[in-house]
């Protein structure tokens, strides 16, 4: 996990710990104007984050888990 600068909701700053999951979903979550419920609508499947939204890792088995993610 390492410390990074980014946008905040507000406008502002905020540093937080990512891991790289945690930095696909801060990424969806600015481009959806911070609003978490507008993450699971997107349609822009040509991003190339698109398949990794949730905390899926293509080529697990597992889903991830997007309890963690929530909380971002």
């Amino acid at each position: 996990m390492i410390k990074h600068k980014i946008r905040a909701k507000d406008g502002g700053t905020k540093i937080v710990s990512l891991t790289p999951i945690k930095a696909l979903r801060y990424h969806c979550m600015e481009c959806v104007g911070f609003a978490a419920s507008e993450v699971k609508k997107c349609t822009s499947s040509l991003c190339s984050l698109f398949p990794y939204r949730f905390g899926k890792v293509l080529g697990h088995k597992s889903n991830g888990n997007i309890n963690n993610l929530n909380k971002i």
